[in-house]
């Protein structure tokens, strides 16, 4: 490409020292470009015209293509930059669904404010699935909940966002509510709300504080999500620990209370990329706006 911006200048200034000015080259380099243009395609390009040079046939034919082919070059290296700034593009995004719910949407109108031109797609996936498709390259970031804090392998980079404490959730007027902090075993005889959604590590993390505090809950009502959970808490059915992402929106018969820290079970918040990624604008962007939301 230097060869032909080489040709195309000295056909268009009419000279090699004219192109070297325009170019910003010395003289001797334009020579070398076209004489290695010249053969390359085995053909004479500029021949001696005065004190400068004309372009022969083949010379004004290739200056002809080459201008064509460094536009097309100048819009791609535009392009290219606009991508690396995030000024275009594609941000992929997955995360669980409570994030999805209370962390993600302020972050992602932010990202969207900074990158108007960028195009977002998110969808919610579990931390298994959502690890699956960012290791096949489908996903640029995701967002993890996790009950251990996992280092950084060659292929996935792990960011730490935050650690999410779980709350015990009991009925207004429930014996316990008159309490700031409640300990788990005070609450042994008590039912429970088994909430579906919590899988892996909130499973994990929920049943090793019940096993903490001696005994096993007896659990009577099942609910898909942490909302409707609150629901069968308000209407004095069981009891629930619900992590403090999933309390955004309080039910009005519920009251939320601290654990004593020895019962405390707490997940972590994880955003998730590839090295190959993890500097593009995009997605620095969208992790700093996740940042400043958790600050807020």
């Amino acid at each position: 490409m230097r060869r032909l911006q080489a040709l195309h200048a000295v056909v268009e200034n009419g000279s090699v020292r004219a192109a070297a000015q325009v170019l910003g080259y010395t003289p001797s380099t334009i020579s070398q470009h076209i004489s290695a243009l010249e053969r390359q395609t085995s053909t004479v390009l500029l021949e001696p015209s005065g004190r400068g040079v004309r372009p022969t046939a083949a010379g004004l034919l290739l200056a002809d293509r080459a201008a064509d082919l460094l536009a097309r070059m100048a819009e791609t290296e535009a392009a290219l930059a606009a991508l690396t700034a995030g000024e275009m593009g594609v941000l992929r995004l997955a995360s669980f669904a409570t994030a999805g719910a209370e962390l993600i949407p302020p972050a992602l109108a932010t990202t969207r404010t900074e990158l108007p031109g960028l195009d977002v797609t998110l969808r919610i996936a579990e931390h298994d699935d959502a690890l699956d498709l960012l290791r096949a390259g489908m996903l640029d970031l995701v967002v993890v909940e996790t009950h251990d804090q996992p280092e950084n392998t060659g292929a996935l980079t792990y960011l730490p966002l935050l650690t999410d404490p779980f709350r015990i959730v009991l009925p207004k007027g429930h014996r316990l509510a008159r309490r700031r902090v409640v300990s788990l075993a005070d609450a042994a005889d008590e039912p429970w709300i088994d909430i579906r959604s919590e899988i892996g590590c909130c499973h994990a993390a929920t049943n090793a504080a019940f096993r903490a505090a001696g005994f096993t809950p007896r659990r009577e009502v099942e609910a898909d999500e942490y909302w409707p959970a609150q629901g069968f808490v308000a209407a004095g059915l069981g009891l629930a620990l619900i992590p403090v992402l999933a309390l955004g929106v309080q039910h009005t018969g519920v009251v939320v209370r601290r654990l004593a820290a020895k019962d405390q079970p707490v997940r972590h918040v994880l955003a998730v990329t590839r090295p190959a990624v993890e500097r593009t604008t995009p997605v620095r962007t969208m992790i700093a706006a996740l940042r400043r939301e958790i600050s807020r």
